[in-house]
């Protein structure tokens, strides 16, 4: 090999060391900017999705109901209906699409999983054979121990994380308790009807808390007006806004468009819900469409699928 030879080959590498340099700086650059999306689940009827929450291309990972998306992407809790149409906690795995069902957990309706902030325990509506009412379940994945939280406390719905993951709130229709996970005991409570706002209490409400636990979104019934009289709808849903803080509460979708089930996007100022308008429920056989919406700007919605059920990944 001539020197001339060496001196090329020696250029050759520097430049293909550089190259690969510069294009893995633009590839994080992009990352750092929002290329790499968040992940959306929903669900479409009784089939299962997820999506980056930019809108493009969802793929059905399973068959169920009510799922919620893990905080770091990997994984979709959801409720699973046996054939004798008994409900059980179920997660897939969304690498793998391995699905796990919690036939542990006792008694044949069990419904709605929310993630822990941590990932290592599910939340969820439990019908308790014994009391014959509804109570908070929770389920420790490593080991699969079950318990009723506050099991002095009947006919609770709505459960939810705090932001901490140390505790857990519920509802029952008169009042929302505060409960710490790791003993079990309610340690506050609020009523119900001091953050609901113009809204009704129901068994269905869904709550949110922001990522940094400062907010809290939450979806309740509201009279519909009279836009909403060709549908026979006296009663729309509509995403209301709480501050723990200082006790505010605020509606923050207007009366043209029914809106349920909202979620946090990662960073607080965007939020995700399910929801239709009175024109666009015309001729539909499944009409809910799920929106995305900065905080405080309504003219910033966005349409993205067919679906309800939104959640997002952190």
């Amino acid at each position: 090999m001539t020197g001339l030879e060496k001196r090329m080959r020696v250029l050759r590498g520097i430049f293909t060391g550089l190259t690969g340099f510069l294009f893995l700086g633009f590839f994080t650059a992009l990352a750092g900017e929002g290329f790499a999306s968040p992940q959306l689940s929903f669900s479409v009827e009784n089939e299962i999705f997820v999506a980056p929450s930019s809108g493009e291309s969802p793929r059905k990972v399973a068959q169920g109901y009510d799922p919620e998306i893990s905080p770091s992407g990997n994984s979709v809790a959801f409720t699973f209906y046996t054939d004798e149409g008994n409900r059980i906690p179920a997660v897939v795995n969304l690498a793998t699409g391995e699905q796990k069902l919690f036939t542990s957990v006792p008694g044949e309706n069990s419904y709605g999983p929310r993630w822990s902030p941590d990932e290592k325990f599910l939340l969820f509506n439990h019908w308790d054979q014994g009391s014959s009412n509804w109570v908070v379940g929770v389920l420790a994945l490593e080991d699969e121990v079950f318990r009723i939280l506050a099991p002095e406390r009947q006919g609770l719905y709505s459960p939810f994380w705090s932001a901490s993951g140390t505790s857990i709130y519920a509802q029952d229709l008169d009042n929302l308790y505060k409960i710490d996970v790791a003993s079990g005991r309610v340690t506050e409570t609020v009523r119900l009807s001091s953050l609901l706002g113009e809204s009704f209490a129901s068994s269905a409400l869904h709550f949110a808390v922001s990522p940094k636990g400062d907010a809290w979104l939450f979806d309740g019934e509201v009279e519909g007006g009279s836009q909403w009289n060709h549908l026979e709808m006296p009663i729309i849903s509509a995403v209301f806004l709480y501050t723990p803080k200082d006790g505010k509460v605020r509606r923050i979708t207007g009366e043209n468009i029914c809106a349920m089930h909202p979620a946090w996007l990662p960073e607080g100022g965007e939020f995700l819900f399910a929801g239709y308008t009175p024109e666009g429920s015309r001729g539909m056989d499944f009409p809910l469409l799920l929106f995305r919406r900065k905080l405080d700007d309504p003219e910033s919605l966005r349409r993205l699928f067919r679906g309800q059920y939104p959640s997002s990944s952190r």
